[in-house]
Formats: structure tokens, sequence, C-alpha cells
């Protein structure tokens, strides 16, 4: 069964899209009180005639007071990836409109290119867009340039965008109705249609990135930085030694 894997922020609404598209509350809601999801968890849907795993994962950039820390949110999903036996069709960014923080940046090129190695799609979905005045598509019109000048590109194959602008609330309930139901409706077809669009039929296997390379000097032996340390250290803008000390933690998973 396909493996279609969300992640992105606390309060980015990971659960509230997995309801929205089981078509019924499922996926337990954070609030401020209890954190973010702690551990990834598996949920089965049928989508366009298509058995589908959607997979909650941990809120990263939680911070310090979180249920888990970044890192280790960080690992959490990485040990996923690795140990899914029938490969990853799917990664869904999940982002809380309206503004995009810095910090996407760094966790979009650690899943996409470090970890996935580009190999798997990514596509966006951006929610608490019901307070748009026309349509909530709007949102993408006046933020894809930002997305284009953070190297944030959506996988464009079979849909238009990569992207699904929506809301996961009903709002209130008017006389004639809940006051975002068409809203609601409306992001509910559009998730569906995006991720039964833009998984990949033939899953990808992710395999353990080479954070760290054996060296051999006549009886001695050492660990000496490999292609992941490297690689987060350029793409993500930190030194080298927070670079290894985020692969110590990822290389236990």
């Amino acid at each position: 069964m396909p493996n279609i894997v969300l992640f992105g922020e606390c309060g980015s609404g990971k659960s509230s899209i997995i309801n929205l598209i089981l078509g019924h509350h499922k996926a337990e809601i954070s609030n401020s009180t209890r954190g973010c999801t702690f551990r990834a968890t598996p949920y089965s849907v049928n989508v366009s005639g298509y058995s589908l795993t959607l997979w909650d994962t941990p809120g990263l950039n939680e911070g310090n007071e979180g249920t888990l820390t970044h890192i280790e949110a960080v690992a959490n999903i990485y040990g996923l990836l690795k140990s899914l036996e029938d490969g990853v069709s799917l990664l869904v960014f999940c982002m809380r409109g309206p503004r995009i923080r810095d910090a996407a940046q760094k966790d979009w090129k650690l899943f996409r290119e470090i970890i996935c190695k580009k190999r798997v799609p990514v596509v966006v979905i951006i929610t608490h867009l019901e307070w748009e005045h026309y349509s909530m598509e709007d949102w993408w019109t006046r933020n894809e340039k930002t997305f284009r000048a953070y190297e944030m590109n959506p996988t464009t194959d079979y849909h238009p965008t990569g992207v699904a602008c929506i809301t996961t609330i009903k709002g209130k309930l008017r006389k004639h109705g809940y006051e975002y139901q068409e809203e609601y409706d409306e992001s509910q077809k559009k998730a569906r249609e995006l991720i039964s669009q833009t998984h990949l039929r033939v899953p990808w296997r992710v395999h353990p990135v080479e954070w760290f390379r054996t060296i051999t000097c006549g009886q001695n032996t050492h660990r000496v930085s490999g292609r992941g340390i490297h690689e987060l250290a350029s793409r993500w803008g930190i030194s080298e030694a927070e670079a290894i000390t985020l692969a110590d933690a990822l290389e236990g998973r």
C-alpha cells in the first residue's frame, strides 16, 4: 500500500488534513497544552480507487517547551522513512498560512534532497485559508515567488501546481449551515486530488544516509564526516560541528 508521509511544523494542521481526507475525525488534534503528535501514526484511506496509508508525523520546530525537540522530531521522521519496507510514494509538506517561516526551507531540503535524494515527489498543503476574500488559491498566487526563492519547488507531475490551499474547519453553525462548509468541501476535494494524482505508483525505498565514514590508518580506525554531514552543513547553512550533532541523533535511528 503506497505510503503518503505528511511533515511540517507543529500546528501546521497535519492531523486535521488527515481527518479532512478521511472524511471523519480519527487523527487526534493537538492543542497547546498537549503539544503536537508524539510519534508517527498510520491511517488507511481509499482515494479515487487508490488504497493509501497516510502517516501523521511529529511536529517540527516545536521548541524546547514542546513534546519533542526539533532534533528528536527529525530523527523520528527519518526513522519512519527508513523503516517503510514498501517505500515512500509521496511527501506532503504541511504549513499554516499566512506566512512562510525560514525554518521551512531547512525541513524541505533535509527530507526532499538529503534523505529522499529528490526521488520522492513533494507537494504542499497550506491550511487556515478560510479567511481569503475571493479564493483560497489566491494565497499561492501571492506567495509562489517566495517558495521559488527558497528553492522549494512542489512536484507538478500530473498536477497543475503541486499545491492545495485549503481550510480544515467548517466554522460556526449558522441558520443555513456551517460558515465555511463550501470551502471545507472544496478543500477535501483538492486534498484528495492532490495526493491521488501525484503519488508514485512505484514507491522509492529510503536507504540510510552516509552520515559518517570509517577510515582505517594502520591499526587505528576513526570516523570522518560523510556525504550527509557535508550536505547538512552546506544546505542548512550550519557549522560542521552542528551538523555532526544532528547526524549523531539521526544515525541512531
